[in-house]
């Protein structure tokens, strides 16, 4: 795990989030080692971005080295941003078609941004997501060979890595929290299903795909986290860091979305109080997500997760356990449920 030593500007997400009443701890960012690179030397403002891009994407312990590296040896660490001869742009150097198809928003400082191959936090997300999809962490060749075509690029991206994970050991870093994003990938144990397509067991908890990215495995999680709570209306401290007795609709949906690392509305930051729908109405960016829609009006709220739903209203739907709080229940419920008198909004995560 990356050691990090915070400086306190604005709130942001704990770097290790625990659910309490679960017992079970979350694991966020790389699960490996950062820290002042050598050969050459590791800009210390992207070290909290590679960590928490590999993390995201499910790296593994040097996958913070292994995006280092690639930013280097194609760019110099953004110092030269001028197109390939092949038409690779932005900061990680993808081609139009390559980053149309893994371009992720992740720039904490601009929500809602469209992805931006000259933004880094946007192009080593994308760069993570590219890796992960070729075979990263499990065959790191395979990965680069698929993002540079070049027996020569593999062999440099390998070495380079290997002395950036060395260099680093356990060194600590220090990162301004008022520049640093969520923690998205913070992912707590639970069961897990074949494909990209979460599933709702007898016991009424969801198994999350094993081919989704880490924050959707999280997001669902943390919902298994409260889906035998009741339902209320009540507000209270650390409700989005502890386990309560009860959530309704749109606490329950900021639960899910903060433990994701995926920058849930809050009313109260500092007392971890979630927000109400009407703030969900405009969160992230606006339409269906490829992984998570958040469906939100101004009287109610609820999330849809790989193919799942958390939901407090019913319509019906057989689930597991029984009970008037949030409850993970099929999309067949959809309909009736988007034609109950409320006027709706679909917003989902950059990137996602």
């Amino acid at each position: 795990m990356i050691a990090i030593a915070l400086t306190i500007g604005l709130p942001m997400v704990a770097v290790l989030l625990l659910v309490a009443a679960a017992g079970s701890q979350a694991q966020c960012g790389g699960d490996g080692p950062a820290g002042p690179g050598s050969a050459p030397g590791i800009p210390a403002s992207l070290l909290g971005i590679y960590d928490q891009a590999a993390g995201a994407y499910q790296l593994g312990p040097q996958g913070w080295a292994y995006l280092a590296a690639i930013n280097y040896v194609e760019t110099s660490f953004g110092q030269d941003l001028s197109p390939s001869s092949q038409g690779a742009i932005g900061w990680m150097q993808f081609e139009p078609g390559t980053w149309a198809q893994y371009a992720v928003s992740a720039d904490p400082s601009e929500p809602g941004a469209p992805p931006d191959p000259y933004d880094p936090w946007d192009a080593i997300f994308a760069a993570a997501n590219d890796l992960h999809a070729n075979g990263a962490p499990g065959d790191w060749p395979r990965a680069i060979y698929a993002y540079n075509h070049a027996g020569w690029y593999v062999s440099e991206v390998q070495q380079l890595a290997q002395r950036y994970s060395q260099a680093a050991g356990s060194a600590a870093v220090t990162i301004d929290a008022s520049q640093a994003a969520p923690q998205a990938g913070c992912v707590a144990a639970g069961p897990t299903a074949p494909g990209s397509a979460a599933r709702i067991l007898p016991d009424g908890l969801a198994a999350a795909p094993q081919d989704a990215p880490a924050p959707v495995q999280a997001a669902i999680a943390a919902g298994n986290q409260i889906i035998d709570t009741s339902y209320s209306t009540e507000r209270e401290p650390n409700m989005l860091t502890t386990v309560m007795s009860s959530y309704d609709c749109s606490g329950s949906t900021d639960f899910v979305l903060y433990n994701a690392g995926l920058n849930a509305p809050q009313v109260d930051v500092g007392n971890g109080i979630a927000g109400d729908s009407g703030m969900l109405e405009s969160y992230g960016n606006p339409g269906p997500g490829r992984w998570i829609t958040v469906f939100a009006s101004g009287g109610h709220a609820f999330i849809e997760i790989a193919g799942i739903l958390l939901d407090t209203s019913r319509f019906g739907a057989p689930t597991m356990p029984s009970g008037s709080g949030p409850r993970w229940q099929p999309t067949s419920i959809l309909t009736a449920q988007l034609n109950d008198g409320n006027s709706w909004t679909e917003r989902h995560p950059p990137g996602l």
